[in-house]
């Protein structure tokens, strides 16, 4: 193999290496969202307890009390969907078909069960540069997949977060008012 080949492989895991980074991006992003709203009901919840007049009692008789339902039904709503966002960001559903790879991990042991056998798959694909290539690009194609499919998880995740705030938001001032 020639330096320069070296170099062209090198592109290929640094691309790889480059989705890796942007799938772990948007797990941590889902994670934060998640911790806000951890963040954000833990201090409803301790409002609610430390007042006396206990906010949170709703009446009927209240002129408001439908404004108040009107106002915290969507941001329950969307709450629920930016959890579901989340969620679905760290177990993303893909169908792509790819041949299996020695390279992949987790097409190792389902196709390769002994070491007899994947080192020898290993090594004819390493010796072969243009089949070496075509499974690292498949390798980039499913691992830039991943972090469009889980970036966009995160970006609904957000815009219903900040969606469930403004709702929330409205139902506080209107509980306050």
């Amino acid at each position: 193999m020639l330096d320069s080949d070296k170099f062209i492989t090198d592109d290929y895991w640094q691309l790889i290496k480059y989705n890796y980074d942007q799938i772990r991006h948007a797990e941590l992003k889902a994670s934060i969202i998640i911790s806000i709203y951890s963040i954000f009901f833990t201090v409803a919840y301790t409002i609610d307890i430390l007042d006396e007049e206990n906010v949170y009692n709703f009446s009927f008789d209240d002129k408001l009390i439908y404004l108040k339902i009107v106002a915290v039904l969507p941001g329950i709503f969307f709450t629920i969907k930016s959890f579901i966002s989340c969620i679905s960001c760290f177990l993303p559903r893909l169908k792509i078909s790819v041949k299996p790879s020695p390279l992949f991990f987790g097409d190792i042991q389902k196709n390769w069960p002994s070491i007899e056998n994947y080192s020898s798959e290993l090594m004819k694909l390493m010796e072969d540069d243009n089949r070496y290539k075509v499974h690292l690009s498949q390798m980039s194609f499913v691992t830039g997949t991943i972090a469009d499919t889980k970036f966009k998880y995160v970006g609904s995740g957000i815009r219903n977060l900040v969606r469930s705030v403004v709702f929330f938001l409205v139902f506080f001032i209107l509980v306050y008012i």
